[in-house]
């Protein structure tokens, strides 16, 4: 699936890990050249989670891009805390960290507090005054992009879909 969405979009993609029974994996579509891919499965009780972490280059900058779906708290007691900490430890010392995913958890967590002790949401850089909430049409706000210090975003959305279970995040960032 992810290959067809590549190609009709006319995108590089990287999916991964391979899934085996009680694992799920994530993609990665880019515009650009995915450099240095790696996998990981993200340590959880119940559902393993993995984890894609690349480069891509844009102009003369460099991103480290790290997309993640973090297990869900109902599913994997005791929820998806440390899975941060272990996302949070990938991207630690990075310098244009790109964090993107299904994360499981909204912005008045403690997950949420932890992350923007390092990075910085790209929906509330662009809409500091919005409640995100108010936005995502399941009320949840569990979809973010964050970024390192510093970077600007032009413009962050949410983008209902009836086919999911919660709508798209997108930002578009400059330097």
């Amino acid at each position: 699936m992810v290959r067809y969405f590549a190609d009709r979009l006319d995108m590089y993609a990287y999916y991964g890990p391979k899934p085996v029974a009680g694992t799920f994996g994530v993609a990665l579509l880019s515009k650009y050249p995915i450099e240095n891919p790696q996998t990981f499965f993200l340590h959880g009780f119940t559902e393993q989670k993995g984890c894609i972490e690349a480069q891509i280059e844009v102009g003369d900058r460099v991103f480290d891009v790290t997309v993640v779906h973090l297990a869900s708290h109902e599913k994997d007691p005791p929820g998806n805390y440390p899975q941060q900490q272990e996302v949070l430890s990938v991207v630690d010392g990075k310098k244009h960290v790109l964090l993107i995913g299904d994360f499981n958890f909204g912005p008045d967590t403690e997950q949420y507090a932890l992350t923007a002790t390092m990075l910085e949401d790209s929906w509330v850089l662009k809409w500091p005054e919005v409640d995100k909430r108010a936005v995502d049409f399941k009320g949840e706000g569990i979809d973010h992009i964050f970024v390192s210090p510093g970077t600007a975003v032009t413009d962050a959305q949410y983008l209902p879909d009836r086919e999911s279970d919660h709508p798209a995040v997108t930002a578009i960032i400059e330097w």
